[in-house]
């Protein structure tokens, strides 16, 4: 039995008293696609939920406007595709909506957090050729599904 005693003398005990239990916060992760819109993970990721380490691998949203305006030439801005770069290297995710992707689902065991995914990535950091990103992105379109556009 856990017994303490308080500022009076008297003897308290403790094992009745509920155990304070952690809140563990989980960082909300915000996704957005390459046309800046911010979008449910549900749409992109199979169950719902974000694998972790996403956000850790994956990097940020592309925020410069010559890759962005390449990237929207392959794919609608509307399509909502997600454009993300790695913090730490020249390479890029791009991440369709579950509604194109080809590859997912329960039928081949997809597990939770699984989404079908396309990494380009360039030799010489910082130094991204257009036309190199161009001729990839339009690899991509292949192995989507768009007839749910």
């Amino acid at each position: 039995m856990a017994t303490k005693t308080n500022k009076r003398g008297a003897v308290e005990d403790k094992s009745a008293e509920p155990k304070e239990t952690p809140v563990v916060d989980k960082k909300k992760i915000v996704l957005k696609s390459a046309a800046g819109n911010i979008v449910s993970e549900v749409d992109y990721f199979f169950g719902g939920k974000i694998p972790s380490g996403f956000e850790g691998t994956c990097g940020k949203p592309v925020d410069r406007e010559d890759l962005l305006e390449v990237f929207n030439k392959v794919f609608r801005p509307e399509d909502n595709f997600l454009f993300y770069k790695a913090t730490d290297k020249e390479v890029y995710i791009i991440v369709p909506p579950i509604k194109y992707s080809s590859e997912i689902g329960e039928f081949n065991n997809s597990v939770e957090g699984d989404f079908q995914k396309h990494a380009i990535s360039f030799l010489a950091e910082g130094s991204v050729n257009l036309d190199t990103l161009r001729i990839k992105l339009n690899r991509i379109p292949q192995f989507c599904k768009f007839k749910d556009r």
